[in-house]
C-alpha cells in the first residue's frame, strides 16, 4: 500500500560506495511502472522469483539524497533543517575513508538535528555494537543494519523510521499547540482573576478617591462592633467629617476642581493615618468616602479614648492646609464629629448616625471644629427626632401661627409691605423658634407642606386686609422660601395655586430668597424665577451680604429688591465702612431699577443714617416688632408710622446741622 508523501519521508544515505548508493536508490526510489508490471519488478528488485515472498514498496515513496562523506552529509542535514524540510531518517555507513567514520558522522548529525533517526550500516568486521553504544550512548534513535542487508529490510526501516519521526513531530507540534493553548488559558485565567479583583475592588471602593466606600466601611465597622461585644476592653471610634462650604467650590470653580479637592482631601486623610504611631494600630485604620464631601475614618484598636480627639485635631489641621488646584489657591476647613464605639451599638448605622450628630453639633458651634458625641448631643438628637415627628401633625392640629413685620418707606413712613414670620406653638414645649424647627423641617421634608400652608395663609390674609382697607390696596406681603422648597416639585405651580385660591394679584406677593438658596440650586433658579415673574410675583434677594455676596446676582437674575442684612445696619455710622458699603450696593441696585430694603433697624440713629444715604425702605424693632393680624389691622387703620417718620426727620435735620 502506497504511503502519502510527506517532507519527513526524505531519506539521506551517507556511504562512500557508489554501488551501495545505487542500491539504496533502487530500493527507495524505483522507477514508476504500471500496476500490471508491479509483481515482475518487485521479483527482479529483490532477486526473488516469487513476488509474494518479498513485496516491494510502491514507487515514489521516498525522496532520497546521497552523500559520499560525513562532512557532505552534515551539510545536507544543516541545509534541510534551515529550510524546514528535515530528513525523516539517515543510513550512515560505518567506514568512509578518508573522512569521518560513521560514529563521528552521527555525532555531528545529531548536533544539527537531534531528532534525526539513524541506521548505521556496518559489517561484522567493523566496530562492535557495544563500542558504538559506548560512544553514542543508548538511544532509541539509533538502529544497526548488518551488511549484506536485505532489501526489504532497508525499505521497512526507511518506512518505519520516517513514520516514527513524522508521528513524533506531529505529537511534538500538538504538544506545542497545547502548550500555547495552556499559556493562553493561563493568561485568560490571570486576566479574569484581575478583572474579578478589579470588580471586587470597585464594588468596595469609591470611584473618585479610591477610598473604601460605605459597603467596605460597614463590613469593617461590623467586625469592630462584634469584637467590642466580646472584649469590653477593646476600643474603637468613628470620625465623621465633611468640608465646610464645599458647595461653594463646586458652584464657583466647577465640579472638576471640586473633584480634585476631594482627591486631595482623601490623600491627606491617608497621610494622617499613616503617621499614626501611638494612637492606634496603623494597619487597621479605614478612611472612607460616603459620597459628596462626606468622609468617615474608622479608628480600630484605640489605646486611649482621648486619642480619637487627637486624631480628629490632626485631620482638621491637615485638611485646612492651603492647596492649589486648577490654578486656584483654596483654603478649606472641615467639621468633624466623633462617636466612641461601645458594646451597646447593634448596627453600623447607629454609630454613624451618632458621629453625624456630633458633626452637626460641631457645625452649630462654628465651622472647623471637632465635636464628640455625648449625652447632651444624644438629647439634642432625640429632641430633633421628636420635633420632626411632631412637625407632621402641627399643621393639622393648627399649631402654627403667622406674625407680620411691616416694611416701611424711610422717606414717608408709610407701610409698603408685611413680611410673614412663622411661629410654632407646641402644646408641650411652648413657642419654638423657626431657627430650630425650620432646619428640621428641611431635613424631614416637612418644609414643603409647611411652606404651602404659609403661602396660602399669607395670600388669604393680605386679601382680607385689602378688602377691609380699600385705600391700602398697594400693600404687599413677603414670604420667605427655603432652598429645599425651590428644589422640590413645581414651586411655581404652588405659588400659582396660592394666588388662585386667595384671589390675590401676583404683584402683591413678594418671594424672598437668600443667596445660599440660589447657590444651592443655581441650575433651576433662573427658569423658576422667570416663571414667577410671569405670574406678576416680585422677587426679593434676602440677607444680601451674608451669604456668598456675589454681585453678579444683581445683573443676572430678575430681582425687584434687595434686602441688606442687619449685620451692615448694626453699629452703623454715617462715615463708617458699613455705610459706604450700603451706599455702593444701593447705587448699583438703583442702576438696575431695584429697591433697597434695610433690615434690623433698631435705633433712631440707624434710621437717620439710612435716610441720609437715601435708602428706600426698612424694617426692624424701631418701627415695629412682628405682630399678629389684629395688630396689623390697627396699623393700617391709623398713622403711627407717620409720627415716628416725622421724629426721624427731625433727628436727621439735627444731625446734619451738627455736622455743619
Amino acid at each position: 500500500m502506497a504511503t502519502q508523501e510527506s517532507p519527513l519521508q526524505r531519506v539521506l544515505v551517507i556511504d562512500d560506495d557508489k554501488s551501495l548508493q545505487e542500491t539504496f536508490r533502487g530500493i527507495l526510489t524505483p522507477p514508476k511502472v504500471d500496476t500490471a508490471s508491479l509483481d515482475a519488478i518487485t521479483a527482479a528488485l529483490f532477486d526473488e522469483p516469487d513476488a509474494t515472498k518479498a513485496a516491494a514498496p510502491a514507487a515514489g515513496t521516498f525522496e532520497l539524497d546521497v552523500a559520499s562523506q560525513g562532512q557532505e552529509g552534515l551539510a545536507l542535514v544543516q541545509k534541510a533543517v534551515a529550510e524546514g524540510r528535515r530528513y525523516g531518517m539517515a543510513f550512515v555507513d560505518m567506514r568512509m575513508p578518508p573522512g569521518w567514520d560513521g560514529v563521528t558522522t552521527i555525532e555531528h548529525l545529531w548536533k544539527a538535528d537531534p531528532e534525526l533517526e539513524v541506521v548505521i550500516c556496518t559489517a561484522f568486521s567493523d566496530s562492535s555494537w557495544s563500542d558504538i553504544v559506548k560512544r553514542l550512548g543508548q538511544t532509541h534513535r539509533l538502529l544497526l543494519l548488518r551488511k549484506p542487508f536485505d532489501k526489504a529490510e532497508v525499505w521497512q526501516l526507511a518506512s518505519a523510521l520516517s513514520h516514527k519521526r513524522q508521528a513524533e513531530d506531529a505529537v511534538r507540534a500538538r504538544q506545542l499547540e497545547l502548550k500555547a493553548a495552556n499559556a493562553r488559558l493561563e493568561e485568560e485565567i490571570v486576566a479574569r482573576g484581575r478583572a474579578e479583583d478589579r470588580l471586587k475592588h470597585d464594588a468596595l471602593h469609591d470611584g473618585l478617591t479610591d477610598l473604601p466606600n460605605r459597603l467596605l466601611l460597614s463590613e469593617r465597622l461590623q467586625r469592630c462592633m462584634e469584637r467590642s461585644r466580646r472584649c469590653p476592653e477593646y476600643r474603637y471610634a468613628v470620625i465623621f467629617l465633611d468640608l465646610d462650604d464645599f458647595k461653594l467650590i463646586n458652584d464657583t470653580l466647577g465640579h472638576t476642581v471640586g473633584d480634585q479637592v476631594l482627591v486631595e482631601v482623601a490623600r491627606r486623610l491617608q497621610g494622617c493615618l499613616r503617621c499614626l504611631d501611638t494612637a492606634s494600630r496603623q494597619d487597621d485604620q479605614t478612611p472612607a468616602r460616603l459620597g459628596g464631601d462626606e468622609f468617615v475614618v474608622l479608628l480600630d484598636g484605640l489605646k486611649l479614648p482621648e486619642d480619637a480627639r487627637i486624631v480628629g485635631d490632626r485631620i482638621g489641621k491637615a485638611v485646612s492646609e492651603p492647596l492649589s488646584v486648577g490654578g486656584h489657591e483654596i483654603v478649606i476647613t472641615t467639621s468633624l464629629g466623633i462617636a466612641h464605639g461601645t458594646p451597646e451599638y447593634g448596627i453600623t448605622d447607629d454609630i454613624l448616625r451618632d458621629a453625624d450628630a456630633a458633626l452637626y453639633a460641631s457645625k452649630a458651634a462654628g465651622k472647623g471644629r471637632v465635636g464628640v458625641f455625648d449625652d447632651a448631643i444624644r438629647k439634642q438628637v432625640m429632641d430633633r427626632l421628636r420635633l420632626g415627628i411632631d412637625l407632621r401633625k402641627a399643621i393639622k392640629e393648627h399649631q402654627f401661627r403667622l406674625l407680620f413685620q411691616p416694611i416701611v418707606s424711610l422717606e414717608s413712613g408709610r407701610i409698603e409691605c408685611f413680611e410673614t414670620l412663622l411661629r410654632w406653638d407646641h402644646p408641650e414645649l411652648g413657642c419654638i423658634s423657626p431657627l430650630l424647627f425650620i432646619p428640621i423641617a428641611e431635613e424631614t421634608g416637612a418644609i414643603h407642606e409647611v411652606g404651602r400652608w404659609v403661602l396660602r395663609e399669607s395670600c388669604q390674609q393680605l386679601r382680607i386686609w385689602h378688602e377691609q382697607f380699600a385705600d391700602r390696596g398697594d400693600v404687599s406681603i413677603s414670604v420667605n422660601v427655603s432652598a429645599r422648597q425651590l428644589a422640590w416639585g413645581d414651586f411655581a405651580a404652588v405659588v400659582e395655586q396660592a394666588l388662585k385660591e386667595s384671589g390675590l394679584a401676583g404683584r402683591h406677593l413678594n418671594i424672598e430668597l437668600t443667596e445660599s438658596a440660589l447657590m444651592e440650586h443655581s441650575k433651576v433658579v433662573a427658569g423658576l424665577l422667570d416663571r414667577l415673574r410671569a405670574l406678576g410675583v416680585k422677587l426679593h434677594l434676602d440677607d444680601f451680604g451674608t451669604g456668598y455676596s456675589s454681585l453678579s446676582y444683581l445683573h443676572q437674575l430678575p430681582f425687584d429688591a434687595i434686602k441688606i442684612d442687619r449685620a451692615f445696619v448694626k453699629d452703623m455710622k454715617l462715615d463708617g465702612k458699613h455705610a459706604n458699603t450700603i451706599q455702593a450696593i444701593q447705587h448699583m441696585a438703583h442702576n438696575r431699577g431695584m429697591q433697597v430694603i434695610a433690615e434690623g433697624i433698631e435705633t433712631i440713629e440707624q434710621l437717620v443714617v439710612l435716610q441720609t444715604l437715601n435708602c428706600d425702605s426698612g424694617q426692624g424693632f424701631f418701627m415695629s416688632h412682628p405682630v399678629g393680624a389684629t395688630a396689623v389691622r390697627s396699623m393700617l387703620g391709623r398713622s403711627d408710622g407717620i409720627r415716628w417718620a416725622e421724629e426721624a426727620q427731625r433727628a436727621k435735620a439735627e444731625a446734619q446741622a451738627a455736622v455743619a
